[in-house]
């Protein structure tokens, strides 16, 4: 949350002023806000210290002033990406193009304050491809923080020895909505499973605690699913 954000930050209590994210297609952009007292007297910080995206997700970031008197200041946005990682829409949204680590930084040119966001690009785990011969069903009634099955765009996939094998898609049978997953392995049996969502909403993603082992069988039905909790 971004409160905490701030606790986290001494001396750094900050108010959200309106201000124009400015980034562009270059990894060096600059931007003006107006300030009407000391800059010696400038906080500033972006509102998130890192941030999850799937590959292909957008988000968008904003830098947080105090005071609340601020209203301009040089200041230059810094794309810290040699791998081509993330690129930045015209609009301000930070996309990622392709898995990997960055960071995008934001610096005041007086007092030279600055401030840095980690991105983390993860795989797609929608793009599955099915190059195993065996598979198992699931199904399943996914809850993650409360959300239950695909609220809030929520994504689970499920994965042996750190390899994607199985993504959840959402369905609505009876009058029943469920996550079914389609688990394949290169062996009939044998091999842990475990679960990982994604919450675009949050911009995080994380292990849940819920594992089974790979048989080749089927799991659940639509009047006893499976609990995959976080």
């Amino acid at each position: 949350m971004i409160k905490n954000r701030f606790h986290q930050l001494v001396s750094r209590k900050l108010a959200p002023v309106a201000f124009s994210f400015c980034l562009g297609l270059t990894a060096l952009t600059s931007c003006e806000i107006t300030v009407d007292e000391p800059l010696a007297a400038l906080i500033m910080a972006l509102d998130r210290d890192s941030v999850v995206l799937m590959l292909g997700d957008t988000i968008r970031l904003n830098m947080l002033v105090k005071p609340d008197t601020v209203t301009k200041i040089t200041s230059f946005w810094d794309i810290i990406d040699t791998t081509g990682v993330i690129n930045v829409l015209q609009n301000g949204a930070v996309f990622g193009t392709q898995t990997g680590e960055a960071d995008v930084r934001v610096v005041a040119v007086n007092e030279r304050l600055e401030d840095t966001c980690h991105v983390v690009v993860i795989e797609d785990w929608r793009e599955l491809y099915e190059t195993y011969p065996y598979d198992m069903l699931v199904y399943a009634d996914v809850n993650v923080k409360g959300y239950h099955n695909d609220a809030k765009g929520l994504r689970v996939a499920a994965f042996i020895n750190d390899e994607l094998r199985g993504y959840g898609e959402v369905r609505t049978d009876r009058g029943v909505t469920y996550t079914l997953f389609r688990i394949w392995h290169d062996r009939p049996s044998s091999g842990q499973i475990s679960f990982r969502y994604y919450l675009p909403y949050e911009f995080s993603t994380g292990e849940l605690k819920f594992n089974m082992t790979f048989d080749g069988a089927v799991h659940g039905r639509l009047k006893q699913l499976i609990p995959i909790t976080q």
